[in-house]
């Protein structure tokens, strides 16, 4: 992926507002809320710094989180229903929307919106990868 679409999508500023727009949307939501520990945690700056590693940006996901495998880690113990993964991925959509984020940016995100989900699901039921 290249640096292109990471400023496409408005750099740290827009992965950031994509961020707060779908915690506002999950943390509004009962179903939801289960999935968060502790709500109070800094979601929206982890999953902008995820976003802005998987868009191309720069690799701080990794370098302070541990990457891929902490993202995986993290759902083990989740058991999401099939109810939660749909309304992640109408939430990730609709917070792409919202933040009016180019339909290049979207046209390539949303397969993975769809499969990281999906992903998700399925390591929180195994509980492993």
């Amino acid at each position: 992926m290249s640096e292109s679409l990471y400023k496409l999508a408005g750099g740290y500023d827009g992965v950031h507002r994509i961020a707060e727009i779908f915690y506002r949307y999950v943390f509004d939501d009962p179903l939801m809320t289960p999935l968060f520990e502790n709500p109070d945690d800094d979601h929206v700056g982890r999953m902008a710094l995820w976003l802005g590693e998987f868009f191309g940006g720069p690799s701080e996901h990794t370098k302070q989180r541990g990457g891929f495998y902490t993202v995986v880690a993290v759902h083990h113990p989740l058991r999401i229903s099939d109810a939660q993964r749909d309304r992640w991925i109408n939430y990730m959509m609709a917070a792409c929307e919202e933040a009016n984020m180019p339909d290049a940016v979207i046209d390539y995100f949303t397969p993975f919106i769809y499969s990281g989900a999906l992903a998700a699901q399925r390591n929180s039921r195994r509980g492993s990868f």
